[in-house]
């Protein structure tokens, strides 16, 4: 788990970032406190990278893909932030992925396994909910159905990027083997059949190419800076979660970019509770328990209102009244006018305050905003799953990439030759 935020200005944008990285050994939780989460991605301009989720790429630490990344950019400029993105991404496909065909293909039969068993088990809740017993007979439609309602799901759904032009007849032709082994145990029933294989592997393709992500951990990746044509920073957040076949199944997450109407942004990823609740002034789920308990109180007023004029006789017209009152309305009301209350008083309030920080505030809000989340699960009982020392970084469009605060995990004044790079 992890804390980053970003602040952004016209006159630079900040990133901090803590170094908690949880493992899972054998069902268990492991925290250590020592990762990198933020990254120069160019030498010479104004560029840089950060992360959270997922750490490795198909078994490859994110952090030498950045820095391969870093050295074969060189001192090339792109025009675009967005540019850099694609580039990016492009070179994630041609440079690292070649080198890891085998792991690509233990990570899809991951995603094929995982399908498969919720395909399975939402066949035999189906069969259980009609009241029949669990057999071939009764599990061969229950399957085909379920592979319907998939295919119908996913059918509507946008592609990801890194698959627009990747074709069904394309993944057959590599996965079809992997499907086979992961099947392997049913190929003798009854329900393995020609429609059965082919209605998977539809629903299988459908889910994979959708910008929906399922089955593995997902790594986010923020991309932010400045392109050589641009005057104001910007940042653009994506979602990495499968690679297979050499195509790499990304979508867009989020993005922001300064310009005259939009002055400045605080942006947390990952665990965002606590920056968000600095940012609109009350706590998401205390929110949301407000608003639930708004609407059940007016039931209740509402069901005791009539209860008492049924008991004092009164008018069914009356009583009627009481009746026909929407409740929900009201709510969404109340509801529309505190959320307008929070982002007049409090969001625009602070976005305007952050449209005139310095570089140094910038940096100072973002580190303070990870350390107050760290706080939090400090002294809750929530897993200390935000920890370690914080990185901080600023970037303007004249200095470029610059570190405020940077762990190491050597003593620096036994390195001279790494600093002379």
């Amino acid at each position: 788990m992890t804390a980053i935020v970003g602040t952004i200005n016209r006159r630079g944008v900040a990133f901090a970032a803590d170094s908690a990285a949880t493992h899972t050994i054998s069902s268990r939780h492991k925290i250590t406190n020592h990762a990198n989460k933020i990254f120069e991605l160019s030498k010479y301009c104004p560029v840089g990278a950060a992360i959270c989720g997922n750490l490795d790429f198909l078994g490859m630490p994110w952090e030498d893909i950045f820095k391969m990344y870093r050295s074969y950019l060189k001192d090339t400029s792109k025009q675009l932030l967005s540019d850099y993105s694609k580039d990016f991404f492009d070179f994630v496909n041609r440079q690292i992925m070649p080198s890891l065909l085998a792991r690509q293909k233990i990570d899809l039969s991951i995603v094929i396994n995982s399908f498969w068993k919720e395909v399975f088990d939402l066949s035999q809740s189906d069969i259980k909910k009609e009241g029949n017993s669990i057999s071939d007979v009764t599990l061969c439609p229950a399957l085909l159905s379920r592979l319907d309602y998939f295919i119908n799901l996913y059918a509507p759904k946008e592609k990801c990027y890194g698959l627009e032009g990747y074709t069904q007849e394309q993944f057959v032709a590599y996965a079809e083997e992997i499907v086979d082994n992961v099947l392997k145990d049913c190929c003798n029933s009854p329900y393995y059949h020609k429609e059965f294989k082919e209605k998977f592997i539809c629903a299988l393709f459908k889910i994979i190419s959708s910008n929906i992500h399922v089955y593995l951990n997902t790594t986010e990746i923020i991309i932010w800076g400045y392109g050589e044509a641009e005057l104001f920073p910007s940042y653009e957040s994506f979602v990495i979660s499968l690679a297979f076949d050499n195509n790499l199944k990304y979508t867009s997450k989020s993005k922001y970019a300064v310009s005259n109407d939009n002055v400045a942004c605080v942006e947390p990823f990952a665990q965002t509770d606590v920056a968000n609740t600095v940012v609109r002034g009350i706590d998401a789920d205390l929110r949301t328990q407000f608003y639930s308990t708004f609407q059940s109180s007016l039931n209740t007023f509402k069901d005791e209102i009539i209860s008492k004029l049924q008991a004092a006789n009164a008018p069914a017209d009356l009583i009627n009244i009481f009746h026909t009152l929407d409740v929900d309305a009201y709510t969404k009301v109340y509801i529309q006018n505190m959320d307008e209350y929070i982002q007049t008083n409090y969001i625009e309030k602070l976005v305007n305050t952050i449209s005139y920080l310095s570089k140094e505030d910038l940096a100072d809000m973002a580190e303070s905003l990870v350390r107050m989340t760290y706080l939090k699960r400090r002294i809750t009982s929530e897993e200390e799953s935000v920890g370690g020392p914080v990185d901080v970084a600023v970037i303007t469009k004249g200095d470029g990439f610059i570190w405020l605060k940077r762990k190491h995990y050597f003593p620096p004044e036994l390195n001279h030759h790494y600093f002379e790079r």
